[in-house]
């Protein structure tokens, strides 16, 4: 039901402003998360799976960073089929590749933990 001041959802006027901060909020969220979904799109199109690996693990420490958590050394608490699922890879190419960045010193694998010794050049790996 259309109204003089805009439309009516469930009997309240979202033009009115009162809602307008949350509109902003949600439109801002969902913007967040199109730019990420294509951002994710681009890269299992364009970039090898170690790329990818190399570039989730940098994006979770990032996020890591930005709340303050974890040590001054990075540690992603993921496994390797999570790490799979999230590129878009089989859990034995995930552990290849960890493997393979683990005998070239950029990170140091445990059990459900990725260690990041050499953050940068991680970042490098993800080719951005």
């Amino acid at each position: 039901q259309t109204t003089e001041n805009g439309i009516r959802y469930h009997g309240c006027d979202w033009s009115s402003g009162v809602f307008s901060s949350d509109l902003m909020r949600i439109t801002e969220i969902l913007g967040q998360r199109l730019r990420e979904m294509e951002r994710r799109l681009s890269d299992t199109v364009f970039k090898s799976v170690p790329q990818r690996i190399a570039g989730t693990l940098a994006a979770v420490a990032d996020v890591q960073r930005s709340f303050g958590i974890g040590s001054p050394v990075p540690v992603v608490a993921l496994t390797h089929e999570q790490i799979a699922a999230l590129v878009g890879t089989s859990r034995e190419t995930a552990t290849k590749v960890l493997g393979e960045f683990a005998d070239s010193g950029l990170i140091k694998l445990g059990r459900g933990r990725i260690t990041l010794l050499d953050p940068d050049g991680v970042r490098d790996q993800a080719g951005d």
